[in-house]
């Protein structure tokens, strides 16, 4: 009987601390539109269990849980880019004449920002917004690890007793019909029809090492992606399913739709705008990868900085889909997603992921943003997946890249490069 007892007082403390920590997940999601006044932070505050009231609002549920228990850091000044005059001179030329249609797909659409001004009044902000996060500047072209120092990605999953399993691979991306410094312009003559295409090459460890994903997003919203799959142990290329999208890619906790934050088809999903606030982020990521405590994933010495971010919620059309919700904050400037959120059918927060940003250079030695360093944390299992993956833009890859040859030439011991 006492076992008993004892056994259902824990299930009640569980209860209670789940419903706690939903208590927390809503107050962070219901307290947009944050005045500026109200953010009391300036560079060289630190942060931490003392004061961590400040950033309740500015960091997502779980850590602001790891702040509660001692994490500390320091705030430092804001980094703001600006996006290159070839991306502006495009959005000013093709602006206003894009259009959404009956179904949320883009009309009209050339290149640039669809929408350069967001009216937090309008019923389609939320699309808008997804749109332009979709259509944000990411270059002709660009290799995924390829500004690292070791020329790769690299991604660590850490168990929940602190454990960790590396991996490493490196990706190719085209975006065939938004061209802007490379020629042809402003589109490859006979690819008008691909919004971008994809290869992804593992590389480590070796029992994993040459499995290759080849994937096609079209510009059509009614045609599904193409994925196709190279798996070195049974030296076969295979024709995967779009349903794939939701299963991890193992032994991470990211899906093919976590990957860039939100990768799946704009179309399939609807979005409500939630507002504006200020959050913590790092644009200026010091360490490739940062620093920290083997068996956990925050860094021991990066600082924080405070941006102005939209807020979208995003929910799919299709009941089935793996997250019935996911909530991003949207940095307003360079439309790169600084974190993101997720929950599982039930209604259980189930995920939470932030990106830090690292500044890389043109050829002409301009400075613009990539991807730094991502983190995303599984609350419900305590596994977390970390990815360094520093980008470097504009390489001017031929489009026959990628195709179907480009896997067989890496079946038979080829490489891309």
């Amino acid at each position: 009987m006492k076992a008993i007892e004892k056994g259902k007082a824990l299930n009640s403390f569980g209860l209670a601390a789940r419903r706690f920590f939903l208590f927390v997940v809503l107050l962070i999601f219901s307290s947009v539109n944050l005045p500026a006044a109200e953010v009391d932070l300036k560079p060289g505050d630190t942060i931490g269990p003392q004061n961590w009231k400040k950033v309740e609002d500015m960091v997502g549920p779980n850590l602001l849980n790891r702040i509660k228990a001692g994490y500390s850091f320091q705030i430092k000044a804001s980094k703001h880019y600006t996006s290159p005059k070839e991306y502006v001179e495009a959005t000013e030329k093709h602006s206003a004449q894009v259009r959404l249609g009956s179904k949320g797909e883009l009309l009209n659409y050339v290149a640039g920002l669809p929408f350069p001004k967001i009216e937090p009044n309008d019923p389609q902000a939320g699309q808008k917004l997804a749109w332009n996060f979709y259509w944000r500047w990411l270059g002709d072209d660009f290799k995924t690890g390829g500004a690292t120092k070791e020329g790769k990605i690299v991604r660590l999953a850490i168990e929940r007793d602190g454990a960790e399993r590396r991996a490493d691979l490196v990706s190719y991306t085209l975006f065939p019909r938004t061209r802007y410094m490379l020629s042809p312009k402003p589109a490859i003559p006979g690819y008008e029809h691909i919004d971008w295409s994809q290869i992804r090459i593992d590389t480590y460890p070796r029992d994993t090492s040459g499995t290759t994903t080849l994937e096609f997003r079209y510009a059509d919203p009614e045609r599904p992606d193409d994925l196709y799959l190279y798996i070195p142990s049974i030296r076969r290329i295979r024709r995967a399913t779009t349903t794939l999208r939701c299963q991890t890619l193992a032994p991470s906790e990211f899906t093919l739709d976590d990957i860039n934050t939100f990768n799946a088809k704009i179309t399939d999903f609807n979005y409500k705008f939630l507002g504006e606030k200020k959050i913590l982020t790092n644009f200026v990521e010091e360490g490739l990868p940062f620093h920290r405590k083997t068996g956990d994933y925050l860094p021991t010495d990066e600082k924080w900085e405070v941006q102005d971010v939209y807020v979208l919620e995003i929910t799919p059309k299709d009941p089935g889909y793996c997250y019935p919700k996911k909530v991003m904050w949207i940095d307003k400037v360079t439309w790169e997603s600084t974190w993101a959120f997720m929950w599982d059918r039930k209604g259980e927060y189930w995920k939470e992921q932030f990106a830090f940003r690292a500044p890389v250079k043109l050829a002409d030695g301009r400075e613009v943003w990539s991807v730094g360093t991502v983190v995303i944390h599984n609350v419900q299992n305590g596994r977390t997946t970390l990815v360094t993956a520093v980008r470097s833009y504009n390489r001017g890859y031929p489009a026959s890249l990628w195709s179907l040859a480009t896997l067989q030439r890496i079946m038979r011991g080829g490489s891309v490069e």
